[in-house]
């Protein structure tokens, strides 16, 4: 389902007369808007932003993450000449973005507190109860580095074969798309650096 923030303000002003609380608090979003322009995002998951007068549509694709210092020469120089490639022949708008969220583990603390109850050896369950202490410290200390393509297009057909076009690159890229939460969660982490998640 999509949604546009300018239309439902407009919406609403053409439905009713605004109180003077209720001008005061459409005029402090306006203000918002001017800093935040992201005004809400298209049935196919893409996020619409308006700078000024114009509407742009950008979408949000997850990478593949590389460990340089764990590569050989080989690998290495496979990277990068395929970086170089990337710049050279992407030529539309594109902006890489990193990131640093959270250690998610939930699904292995499920795993070992599944583990914890099915089993009566005390041996197993005091290493067990190890293991789900480091997973908790690990998901609580620790924050894994995330890479994120921004990709921006005038209109939606547009930005639908810009996305198309990276699928050349997928080898190297290894582009995933992702949900509207987690584009939420990126757009939040964006725009607050001092929080978490």
């Amino acid at each position: 389902m999509a949604f546009d923030a300018v239309k439902v303000k407009e919406e609403q002003s053409k439905k009713n007369k605004l109180t003077r609380k209720e001008k005061k608090i459409s005029k402090q979003i306006d203000k918002i808007n001017q800093v935040y322009p992201i005004i809400g995002y298209t049935e196919e998951g893409y996020i619409k932003t308006k700078y000024s007068y114009k509407e742009v549509f950008l979408e949000i694709l997850d990478c593949k993450k590389y460990d340089l210092f764990l590569m050989d020469n080989e690998e290495f120089n496979y990277t990068t000449e395929n970086y170089w490639k990337f710049q050279k022949l992407y030529h539309h708008p594109v902006k890489e973005v990193y990131m640093n969220f959270p250690e998610d583990n939930q699904q292995q603390q499920e795993y070992f507190k599944h583990k914890i109850e099915n089993t009566s050896n005390p041996a197993q369950l005091a290493i067990l109860h190890t293991e789900l202490e480091k997973l908790k410290h690990i998901e609580k200390n620790y924050e894994m580095r995330d890479i994120y393509l921004f990709i921006y297009a005038d209109n939606v057909t547009e930005l639908r074969k810009r996305v198309d076009l990276l699928n050349n690159f997928y080898s190297f890229l290894g582009t995933k798309q992702i949900s509207i939460e987690k584009k939420k969660k990126i757009l939040f982490k964006l725009n607050n650096h001092n929080t978490k998640g």
